[in-house]
């Protein structure tokens, strides 16, 4: 079975070494436990009609929460993803062309004092 993409999204962001120091997770935000540990979460975000060899876009989001009291690292892991997205746009073919929709936004906080920027992508991919 053909990954999702969101998960074709986590492969490539681990393979260009942009998940270092974060705990992975997909669909959810599941609270480690440990405020000292960081997380990016991998979901989809809909997309456009998905139709056979045709261009399809597919947005995914990925939240990158920050350990408490660790907002600066958390910024430049942001940053880093950015940068290496407009830098590498069709850097993996099983994802197709990827950009960064809307920058870097606003962060909000967790209840426990995390910050939490939501990246969202548009990935153009077809065969």
């Amino acid at each position: 079975m053909t990954p999702m993409m969101h998960e074709r999204v986590r492969n490539m962001f681990g393979d260009a070494g942009l998940t270092g120091g974060f705990t992975v997770q997909k669909l959810l935000y599941d609270d480690p436990g440990d405020l000292s540990t960081a997380v990016m979460v991998f979901r989809p975000n809909g997309g456009s009609a998905i139709r056979n060899a045709l261009g399809s876009d597919y947005y995914v989001l990925v939240d990158v929460v920050g350990a408490k009291d660790k907002r600066g690292d958390a910024l430049n892991a942001v940053q880093r993803i950015v940068d290496y997205v407009q830098a590498n746009p069709m850097a993996d073919e099983c994802v197709g062309y990827i950009q960064n929709m809307g920058a870097i936004p606003a962060p909000v906080l967790t209840e426990e004092g995390r910050i939490v920027f939501r990246l969202q992508f548009v990935c153009t991919y077809g065969d």
